[in-house]
């Protein structure tokens, strides 16, 4: 294990590692950042160089959320969050050509369309679908194994605690942000372009698993039939990032800590890498 020093300058990129030492700035003791994938084998954590030394030299494992405390609880309060008004329909929110078609996929996918599925608003479907469309396309993938989940449980059995940055509330008014006819849009564009979401997956794993931040940042940035609008992009990573800049320093400073957060918060100058580069600490790409 060797560490690359992270340029601090303005116009510097952090990329080839999602493992990264954060030090100076008066920290007693080193923390660690890691960029987890919500959906990919956990396996791939065996080759990832200096994970466990990290592990083992931090005091307490940071995510976006707790997981462990009680998973039934979180799962009913998403479910919960994610219930369609009682004065709203899907047949409100489509045209009748895009109803049946919305319909028709998810009967196709999943045996059951809009009748049973109606009750969510667009953004939970099309959260089940992509994770269903990724079990599908990815079948080494254990659903019930996340990598964010994992890390929580190893501090578990080492009798340290574990913090999150933002509750479920927080995380559920992010992803959900926008009325639900633009919700409603966004899951037709993904159906009417499943090819390109299956494209999309691909490259996205094969970012990842090479370490590729730069790459990721292209990801975010490149032109897409379906796209965020500012509003979503903003309150999905721009936003979230900020704040969990305002917790780090003050976590950090309190006790040695293993920060992992989806690979997407790290990349780029809204990155929570560059960000803490920006407050003074020492980035160091782990390798």
């Amino acid at each position: 294990m060797f560490l690359a020093t992270a340029t601090v300058a303005q116009n510097s990129e952090k990329t080839g590692a999602l493992l990264w030492r954060i030090s100076g700035n008066n920290l007693a003791q080193p923390s660690y950042v890691f960029g987890t994938h919500h959906l990919f084998p956990l396996s791939f954590l065996e080759t990832v160089s200096g994970l466990n030394s990290a592990l083992e030299n931090t005091q307490q494992v940071v995510g976006e959320l707790v997981m462990g405390d009680d998973m039934m609880a979180m799962a009913m309060q998403m479910q919960s969050m994610g219930m369609m008004p009682h004065d709203t329909t899907w047949d409100m929110l489509l045209s009748s050509e895009d109803f049946a078609f919305v319909d028709e996929q998810l009967a196709a996918f999943f045996g059951a369309g809009l009748q049973a599925f109606g009750v969510l608003r667009p953004f939970m479907i099309n959260l089940t679908f992509v994770a269903a469309l990724y079990q599908q396309l990815f079948p080494e993938t254990d659903p019930e194994q996340s990598m964010d989940g994992w890390f929580q449980q190893q501090a578990i059995e080492r009798g340290l605690p574990v913090i999150g940055l933002e509750s479920v509330e927080d995380q559920m008014n992010a992803i959900g942000v926008g009325s639900l006819v633009q919700q409603a849009e966004d899951f037709v564009c993904a159906l009417r372009n499943i090819d390109y979401a299956i494209n999309q997956a691909h490259e996205l794993n094969r970012l990842y698993e090479t370490a590729d931040l730069i790459g990721l940042k292209g990801m975010l940035r490149a032109e897409s039939p379906c796209a965020f609008s500012a509003e979503q992009e903003y309150a999905l990573n721009n936003a979230r990032n900020a704040r969990w800049l305002e917790k780090l320093p003050g976590i950090m400073a309190e006790t040695p800590s293993f920060i992992a957060v989806g690979a997407l918060h790290l990349v780029g100058e809204v990155g929570i890498l560059y960000g803490l580069a920006q407050l003074g600490f020492t980035v160091e790409a782990v390798k």
